[in-house]
């Protein structure tokens, strides 16, 4: 199914068809339809040629599509590329989206030799070479977002924004605002806003555009822009009415700027056409979309470029929606005029039979998903669910979930059982989009159907393997290994796709009882099968698995490359926003986090963030909003992370996922305790709940296992100075984690029964302890692990690294002196990357190293300087007359430029530099 684009046909190609009078014979001629220059608007557009993002955002009716097209005119006479796409709602699937954007950048410049995917979908990378191989400035605009916009596809702006080389723009029309945080962007001068103000004509404008009435006065232009209050749509009315009134409209009703003002105006203007113009009209407005061919196989004539390109000179709101200008839409506000004339004056019957035969021509020119629609429309339920039926598998590999959801919402439940691939597709979907109710009332039909009908092993193992999914999304945890089990049972010797899902399942089952090396085994056996079926959905989240498995045991290094390598797949082989890209990123990030990588942590997260709030399951999710929220917290956002956590908290309750609540629950307690609020801790602790289900008591998760089982009340007992009750908690934890070789837990454990030691004064069995955890940890150095309990932990850290000489038979003793230094290194002790390899060597070299120093600003040096005594971002932006965006946008520049990632090592190269003392 490629984008819209019939087959030419042989006649009206060569030039336009002979214009005829549409219009009622009493009416008087039409004039052109000549279009106001939006001059203050486009001066403001041209002025920006360089920003990355244009969004021009208006309600229905204020001309955003002109807009865009007067703008890209103007830089097509600068000799710059314009590739357009127009989304309708079945292009809401990034991957879709992503094949018909680089359609439209290829069509916009033929020269360019642009290779495009085999596969209808298309990815990140596919859409970034696109744009690379065109030679001078290019300009995409995306006109009609609105039309496709949720999560996921915001998710794909995003990072469509932030990878876009430079001289390429983005330009999106859109009635709803993109959730890519506009206001960074803004501020960063990377985006230009368009709202409805700047689009509401202005009374010059509006003169402008009734200057073909020469009789009209001043006073009555006024009047229609106070009525109108400059709405363009409704202003295009006025003046179509005028014209077939001797250069006068109607009274307008009292009601102001409403749609009941274009519905009334509108009316107006159809019924100053012809009778038969009327009828093309409503035949043309069925489609959302309307071509020559498609009009005249509706309408059964044979002028219908003809009829198109009278309706655009007449101005009735019939704009093209391709760069060839050979399909137009209505716009909006107008189409909803004609379908609700079109319903007064057709019969149901007739209407269901234009549906029907729009169906016909979309099917027999390729367009599959059009012609589903108008099958459903026209009430012929087998017809639209045989053909989705036979494309069903293809939607399910190219995660175009949005759209089987949409199609299987409008099928009848009956309609659905009799097609199987139809009901497997539909119970991944709604699982994955959280529409339990949905998902669980099909299995339950389905099941009803397998018993009735003695279904053979296979039926029964396909059936099962669809509950994987449904179990894992709704974090059934008990249910994902004994489904799993089931299905390799019930498919032993069919080793597909179904039987390579029920592999994963297992090997998760296995990682969670810590049972790692068959956990290895099994993933082993999934990836082969995956790669054998190219099934990336499912080898993803098999890498996702195995990366866990890995982090556990403390290979965390190991851990990253394997996902850093599948992300880069993700990229290379699909759109990097799916459900399972989103994922791999969701887990990447909190490994970056963990090696301090925080902007690159921050990055990941931002590209990603609103698709893995659709749709991921628990863990990732988890993992996700976690590290988020710690992200902000070393910010000094304290209350951005609380709002990421409450997001969280709501997201919990509103599925039913319990864990998720848990885990939000569990940091904001860690958050009070490192704060040393100890009332605030113990207040929250008590409303923390049981931290496991029952039956899940020896499972071990891994956006858990350093926190929220155990951990959170040893660190709390901690601070209250009950150091014997933490430890009676700490110690057979830790044994426990050494023996299930959770050397990641083991860690955390262990540093924790070292900070308690030490704070009641052992200091012996606190650097013991110290060292147990540091040698386990060292082949790999998990840092944020250690640094985010904060000073305790950097102090010990400092005491050890002093005490170490006193240990000559340490084991390992190398390895842990550079785990010390390097855990101080980015805790800001040393900041060696601000300093001359000479100044280790010289004592006495007290001067500042100012190189860096001077890269900062005046305003940055201070900004420095108040964040090192202690100032929120609230703070310094009351001090400083700042907002606390423009607070962050500074704070993020100074962190760049001086190569750190967090505050506590801001206080360090603040000292370093003499700016505090």
């Amino acid at each position: 199914m490629g984008a819209l684009e019939p087959k030419t046909s042989e006649a009206g190609r060569g030039g336009h068809s002979p214009r005829r009078s549409f219009m009622r014979a009493d009416s008087s001629a039409p004039a052109s339809n000549n279009l106001v220059l939006r001059k203050y608007q486009l001066d403001r557009l041209k002025n920006h040629t360089g920003v990355r993002l244009l969004v021009v955002q208006a309600p229905a009716g204020f001309g955003k599509t002109t807009l865009l097209r007067q703008y890209c005119s103007w830089r097509e006479k600068q000799g710059t590329i314009v590739a357009w796409l127009h989304l309708e709602a079945h292009y809401s699937d990034p991957s879709r989206f992503l094949r018909l954007l680089c359609e439209a950048v290829a069509a916009a410049c033929p020269d360019c030799n642009i290779s495009l995917p085999e596969s209808s979908s298309a990815s990140i990378q596919d859409f970034s070479r696109c744009v690379q191989a065109v030679e001078g400035e290019l300009v995409i605009v995306i006109d009609n977002f609105e039309q496709a916009a949720h999560t996921g596809m915001e998710a794909v702006i995003a990072q469509l924004v932030r990878i876009v080389p430079k001289g390429a723009q983005l330009c999106i029309g859109t009635r709803v605002i993109p959730s890519i945080n506009l206001p960074r962007l803004q501020l960063r001068e990377q985006a230009v806003v368009v709202n409805v103000e700047g689009l509401r004509f202005r009374a010059n404008e509006t003169a402008e555009f009734f200057r073909e009435f020469r009789d009209i006065s001043d006073e009555e232009v006024d009047r229609y822009q106070s009525a109108t209050d400059g709405w363009p749509a409704a202003l295009q009315c006025i003046r179509l009415s005028m014209r077939g009134r001797t250069g006068r409209a109607r009274a307008l009703p009292a009601s102001g700027v409403t749609p009941d003002l274009i519905d009334f105006l509108a009316t107006d203007v159809f019924e100053n056409l012809t009778a038969d113009f009327q009828r093309v009209l409503l035949e043309a407005c069925m489609p959302e979309r309307i071509c020559p061919e498609l009009l005249e196989h509706i309408a059964g004539r044979e002028d219908g470029e003809a009829c198109l390109n009278e309706i655009e000179h007449l101005g009735l709101f019939l704009t093209p929606v391709d760069m060839d200008r050979r399909w137009f839409r209505f716009h909006t506000v107008f189409r909803q005029v004609l379908l609700t004339r079109l319903r007064r004056e057709m019969s149901e019957a007739e209407v269901l039979a234009h549906h029907h035969k729009i169906a016909g021509w979309y099917e027999a020119h390729g367009f599959c998903e059009e012609a589903i629609a108008h099958y459903l429309d026209a009430g012929h339920e087998q017809e639209a669910a045989s053909l989705l039926n036979s494309g069903i598998d293809r939607l399910i590999a190219e995660e175009r979930l949005d759209l089987i959801v949409r199609f299987t919402d409008r099928l009848q439940p009956e309609t659905i059982q009799k097609y199987e691939d139809i009901l497997n597709a539909a119970i991944i979907a709604y699982g994955f989009r959280r529409e339990f109710a949905k998902a669980n009332r099909i299995i339950a039909l389905r099941r009803a159907a397998l018993e009735r009908e003695n279904a053979p092993k296979k039926a029964w193992g396909v059936h099962n393997y669809t509950r994987i999914f449904t179990n894992a999304a709704q974090d059934r945890v008990l249910e994902i290994g004994a489904t799993g089990d089931k299905v390799i049972e019930l498919l032993e010797g069919s080793e597909g796709l179904e039987f390579a899902v029920a592999l994963n399942a297992r090997a998760y089952w296995q990682y969670l009882n810590s049972q790692f090396e068959e956990a290895r085994e099994t993933i082993a056996r999934a990836r082969a099968l995956h790669d054998e079926a190219h099934n990336l959905f499912g080898l993803s989240y098999c890498e996702w698995i195995n990366a866990n498995v890995l982090a556990a045991q403390g290979h965390n290094e190991d851990a990253f490359r394997a996902l850093k390598q599948a992300y880069v797949h993700n990229e290379e082989c699909a759109t990097a926003s799916v459900t399972a890209g989103s994922v791999i990123a969701a887990c990447l990030a909190e490994t970056l986090y963990e090696k301090n990588c925080i902007a690159e942590a921050e990055t990941l997260l931002n590209d990603h963030f609103l698709l893995i709030e659709q749709q991921a399951i628990v863990e990732p999710l988890a993992l996700a909003f976690l590290t988020m929220a710690r992200v902000a917290m070393l910010r000094g956002e304290e209350r951005d992370a609380e709002e990421v956590l409450d997001r969280m908290m709501y997201l919990g309750h509103r599925y039913n996922l319990r864990r998720l609540v848990l885990y939000a629950k569990a940091e904001l307690v860690r958050q009070a305790t490192l704060a040393g609020d100890l009332d605030k801790a113990r207040s929250r602790l008590a409303g923390l709940g049981t931290s496991e289900a029952e039956g899940e008591e020896d499972l071990v998760f891994h956006a858990g296992e350093t926190e929220a089982q155990t951990v959170t009340e040893a660190r709390l007992l901690i601070l209250s100075g009950r150091h014997a009750d933490a430890r009676a908690l700490l110690q057979p934890a830790a044994r426990k984690a050494r023996a299930q070789r959770r050397i990641r837990r083991f860690v955390k454990l262990n540093l924790l029964l070292a900070i308690s030691l030490n704070v009641e004064g052992q200091v012996n069995s606190a650097r013991r302890a110290l060292i147990e955890a540091l040698q386990a940890g060292a082949p790999d150095q998990f840092i944020r692990l250690v640094l985010d309990e904060g000073p305790q932990a950097v102090r010990l850290l400092q005491e050890a690294r002093q005490a170490l000489p006193k240990f000559p038979d340490l084991p390992q003793k190398d390895r842990v002196s550079a785990y010390l230094d390097r855990l101080l290194s980015e805790a800001g002790e040393f900041a060696p990357v601000l300093m001359a390899q000479d100044e280790y060597e010289d004592d006495d070299h007290d001067e500042p190293s100012v190189p860096l120093l001077e890269e900062l600003t005046e305003r940055e040096r201070e900004i420095l300087r108040l964040v090192s005594n202690g100032f929120s971002n609230k703070a310094l932006a009351d001090r400083l007359s700042l907002s606390t965006n423009t607070v962050k946008w500074h704070l993020r520049n100074i962190f760049e430029k001086l190569q750190i990632s967090n505050r506590m090592q801001a206080v360090s190269v603040a000292r370093h530099f003499g700016l505090i003392d």
